[in-house]
């Protein structure tokens, strides 16, 4: 399987020779930060780009799935804990515009196991180190908070990840229909609950199911496989299944879409073991 990783300087992204032409066309455009990593198998193909946000692109013959809503967006989140009491809540904070700091050494082939990683700076000054390590099965990211800034509360640093809406083309009036089951019944999701030794399938042709409440204590391993993503299946875990937890934002029926969100158990931030895992089969 053949990896390939580059890092680029976004100040003169615009003026790359032929690399800048290889990557995905929803990212040649111009960087909000400073630079880019570039990962690329038989699989899949995951790119960090200079806002801070990543995407995972399923690939069928060698070549990218492009498709609205197949695609993982990606995103290093921070939150802060405001509020006393019943009104406490988590309150999400930005990464700041160019926030980001000791990014490495620029190379377009680094051995695999090896972290790529930045520090980003949000809103109120906290610092994260985001890090990752790609494989030939996909990629392990860890968050840890290096510089709490201005921040009082509690903060917790995690990956929010978008799984997009898959079948856009089906109309609410269309859910009833007969041919509408035959194009869901080859989506299906598994969830691994916390407290629990068995997954529970979750089949998209019971578009009804909404995971958040399925699923209230949140979940330790998370898997999708879909004909829209070309048969393949993505799997989400911690490096140490205990050490972290997977919970879901979901607003609409399943088959349009909903967030995923993990981080690490409160207790176990400092180990080597809480880091997320992104496997593509």
């Amino acid at each position: 399987m053949k990896t390939a990783l580059s890092v680029a300087f976004a100040a003169v992204a615009a003026i790359l020779p032929t690399r800048s032409e290889e990557l995905p066309a929803s990212l040649d455009k111009p960087y909000l930060g400073c630079w880019l990593a570039f990962s690329e198998s038989r699989d899949f193909e995951f790119l960090i780009g200079g806002d801070g946000d990543s995407e995972l692109f399923f690939e069928k013959d060698r070549k990218r799935l492009m498709t609205g809503g197949c695609t993982l967006k990606v995103y290093y989140v921070l939150e802060e804990r405001v509020g006393k009491g019943e009104k406490a809540r988590w309150s999400y904070r930005r990464i700041v515009q160019d926030g980001f700091e000791e990014f490495g050494k620029e190379t377009d082939d680094p051995p695999l196991g090896k972290p790529v990683s930045f520090t980003a700076t949000y809103t109120g000054g906290t610092k994260v180190k985001v890090s990752h390590i790609f494989s030939k099965r996909g990629v392990e990211i860890s968050t840890r908070i290096v510089d709490k800034g201005e921040a009082r509360g509690e903060l917790r640093a995690g990956v929010k990840i978008l799984v997009g809406d898959l079948f856009r083309h089906i109309d609410d009036e269309d859910l009833e229909k007969k041919e509408t089951e035959a194009k869901l019944e080859e989506t299906e999701a598994s969830v691994l609950p916390v407290g629990e030794r068995r997954a529970k399938r979750i089949k998209f042709e019971d578009y009804e199911v909404n995971l958040t409440k399925e699923f209230p204590k949140g979940a330790r391993a998370f898997a999708l496989e879909s004909d829209r993503y070309a048969d393949h299946e993505f799997e989400l875990t911690t490096a140490n299944p205990d050490y972290g937890v997977i919970s879901f934002e979901q607003k609409r029926e399943v088959i349009h879409g909903f967030h995923v969100n993990w981080f690490p158990e409160p207790a176990k931030v400092s180990e080597k073991d809480a880091r997320l895992v992104i496997r593509v089969k």
